[in-house]
């Protein structure tokens, strides 16, 4: 009992030093607005849009999460996707450490977006869900084994510890795996500065 118990702060520190490596600071800001500590805390990202049939279509060249017909897409405005969806549930918002301005945080009930300042535009810069009520365009959700995130995605681009990243385009998948199952997945903007 102790040791699950471990393995999900392990798990959950994990997410949120990913989270908070896309945020773009390592030090001073609010703290991580999701509740990382807590069991229900997930990320799922999914790639490319639906097609009529409900399969995956040919996806772009980056991966990218559709909720509710939004496609969220990595390094792109946040402004559309904000209008489209409605206010977050919860926002924060603190002093960049690599970009001058803000780093926004949007929390919606089953995910977060997280941005950086570029210019006059807040451009997202990772997405992270929180539930396994989602699901990748794949199939994909908390609770799939590794081989099955294998059979979707294919070799993994790199495999270490207990993470495993697959990269197209700007956009990275991390996929958490624990007990041979999806606890966790992060996607990222490639191109983040991080200091």
């Amino acid at each position: 009992m102790q040791t699950k118990h471990i393995t999900k702060i392990a798990t959950a520190a994990l997410i949120g030093a990913m989270a908070f490596a896309a945020a773009g600071c390592s030090g001073s800001g609010s703290e991580d607005p999701v509740s990382i500590g807590s069991s229900q805390t997930t990320i799922t990202i999914a790639s490319g849009e639906s097609g009529q049939s409900g399969t995956p279509a040919q996806t772009s060249d980056v991966y990218s999460f559709t909720y509710s017909g939004t496609k969220i897409t990595v390094n792109t405005d946040v402004a559309p996707v904000v209008a489209a969806l409605g206010e977050p549930t919860k926002y924060f918002e603190s002093e960049s450490c690599a970009y001058q301005g803000l780093d926004k945080t949007y929390v919606y009930p089953l995910f977060t977006v997280y941005t950086y300042p570029s210019g006059t535009a807040d451009m997202i810069s990772s997405i992270e869900l929180k539930a396994d009520a989602v699901a990748t365009e794949e199939g994909i959700k908390i609770g799939s084994s590794k081989d099955e995130v294998t059979a979707a995605y294919g070799t993994p681009s790199e495999e270490k510890g207990s993470v495993i990243k697959y990269k197209k385009g700007d956009a990275v998948l991390s996929f958490v795996i624990t007990d041979n199952a999806v606890s966790g997945i992060v996607y990222d903007y490639a191109g983040l500065k991080t200091a």
